[in-house]
């Protein structure tokens, strides 16, 4: 998706406000822990309190699921969790494991319900000063880094999937239709007009672009 149209719809908001996009590269599905149960279906979200990024979206989304959205700093959660003043919280796996969340949390479930891109991005000004031959080189590097990057960071994943399973956490996958269903029908319509700048219809458009890529 973010290679096709949608992804260059991004780039032009960029250049908008002097930035040049360069690349994206892969910071992994961001996935639900928590203390108390699996999560199996969008049933099982149901009286968890879940720490989020202080986002509107995804306070919205995560309590559409049912469960209570708390929005909290990050340098926060490990000791809200060892508390249970929260639940649990959604991450990367990468975070789940540097932050040693498998300490404090029993239940990994695969949910995928957020992708956290990442990105190479330099000043535009910065880049108008640089020669086109200069500039071929810093594009064609930035892309066949995050390239690698993307062949590299799926193999991580895999490789830490074993790691936290052997660092005591119970890992399940997830029923996602019932979290699909509660995206499109309860929380994008919500932000069809942020998405679009101001204009909704462009916003469900964009939205329905996004989904169509597989």
């Amino acid at each position: 998706m973010l290679d096709g149209p949608v992804g260059q719809q991004v780039q032009q908001k960029y250049l908008s406000v002097g930035i040049r996009h360069l690349a994206y590269n892969d910071g992994g599905f961001r996935y639900f822990t928590n203390s108390k149960r699996p999560i199996k279906t969008i049933d099982d979200m149901k009286g968890l309190k879940i720490r989020v990024m202080e986002s509107e979206i995804m306070i919205d989304t995560i309590n559409s699921f049912g469960a209570s959205a708390i929005p909290m700093a990050f340098g926060e959660v490990y000791t809200a969790l060892q508390q249970g003043v929260v639940d649990g919280q959604e991450n990367p796996l990468n975070l789940i494991y540097s932050q040693k969340f498998y300490e404090v949390q029993k239940y990994l479930s695969l949910s995928g319900h957020f992708y956290y891109p990442r990105q190479y991005i330099v000043s535009e000004m910065f880049w108008q000063r640089l020669t086109p031959e200069q500039q071929q080189i810093i594009a064609e590097c930035a892309k066949a880094a995050c390239e690698i990057q993307r062949e590299e960071f799926a193999k991580y994943e895999t490789r830490m999937l074993g790691v936290l399973k052997d660092l005591g956490m119970e890992i399940n996958e997830v029923e996602k239709d019932g979290f699909v269903k509660v995206s499109v029908e309860k929380v994008y319509p919500k932000f069809y007009k942020v998405i679009g700048e101001g204009d909704e219809a462009r916003g469900k458009a964009l939205v329905e672009q996004a989904q169509s890529v597989k």
